[in-house]
């Protein structure tokens, strides 16, 4: 089901289980995510640093025109979108990185991604009041009665804000009181799901697969259901999606200690052509550029 945005949006974003956290499993999703007017501008970037120091710019320029229309659910959704892409391709990724030189710094700029990501998530959550007025205090209640009342058109603020909401949490582990909000990744991607299961080739599934391996109450049958929801991913992105081999190599592989596979997944990553499908080009390369990074590591992860 395709679905048009607002050209004000600059905005482009699937990776908490074992040795990785729910952020590194989300990542390459989000990235796919993005919608037409985004991709013609962002998503077929090959530059990360340029969308780096471009997208606060229009972050701040999406909360202005909020001012001045609080209630448009098209402009809840972009601020939604931009805030979860910038904090975690950026600032959850430089945390990543620091946090073996220097725990302050990494300390420093998880707390910002929490409020960032915070942000985001209630923006998602305006959207959806801003569709449908009273939303948010049924949610509250009842959870899946109050998402009957969404629709088709809603798909990407209920996509946007269960990414967002998953960050969130991932980004929180050290508070109970966040981890326990983790359900609500699951209300708003199995609402979706119902709406449009092979929305935006894929991407539902491709959140829903690390979503359920996250899950505590998973039980023994979760990656079985993870699973499927892979291969359906894979099966609607034409294999076009060089993170949902590094997921799968993050989530599954280093979970079961399988070295070997885990090179394989990360190989395959590599190998995906990141100019067969333009809009989903700076995805690809940022995605190619974790496998090279994830195979510099490997012998921390396999013991």
């Amino acid at each position: 089901m395709k679905r048009a945005f607002s050209p004000l949006l600059v905005a482009f974003l699937s990776f908490c289980v074992s040795g990785c956290s729910l952020s590194d499993l989300i990542f390459g999703g989000m990235l796919s995510s993005a919608g037409n007017g985004i991709a013609a501008v962002y998503l077929s970037e090959d530059d990360p640093d340029l969308v780096r120091e471009s997208l606060p710019t229009n972050m701040k320029l999406i909360e202005l025109l909020i001012q001045q229309s609080p209630n448009n659910p098209t402009l809840l959704t972009s601020a939604c979108q931009a805030f979860t892409v910038y904090t975690y391709a950026f600032v959850l990724r430089d945390a990543e990185v620091a946090m073996d030189e220097d725990f302050s710094s990494a300390r420093h700029l998880t707390l910002r991604a929490k409020r960032l990501l915070r942000r985001a998530r209630d923006y998602g959550l305006a959207s959806l009041e801003a569709s449908h007025p009273g939303f948010k205090e049924a949610y509250g209640s009842d959870p899946r009665s109050a998402l009957e009342r969404t629709g088709v058109a809603d798909l990407a603020a209920l996509y946007w804000t269960a990414a967002a909401w998953g960050l969130y949490v991932s980004a929180s582990k050290d508070n109970p009181a966040a981890i326990i909000e983790l359900p609500n990744v699951g209300h708003l991607l199995e609402r979706a799901l119902e709406l449009d299961e092979d929305y935006d080739n894929g991407s539902l599934h491709d959140l829903m697969f690390t979503y359920t391996l996250s899950r505590p109450d998973g039980g023994s049958g979760a990656h079985v259901v993870a699973k499927k929801h892979f291969d359906r991913a894979m099966e609607l992105s034409g294999g076009s999606r060089a993170s949902l081999y590094v997921s799968y190599a993050e989530s599954v592989s280093v979970n079961n200690q399988n070295r070997k596979e885990f090179l394989e997944m990360l190989e395959k990553a590599e190998a995906v052509d990141v100019n067969l499908i333009p809009n989903q080009r700076l995805a690809n390369i940022l995605a190619q550029d974790r496998a090279v990074w994830l195979k510099s590591r490997v012998d921390e992860l396999f013991f």
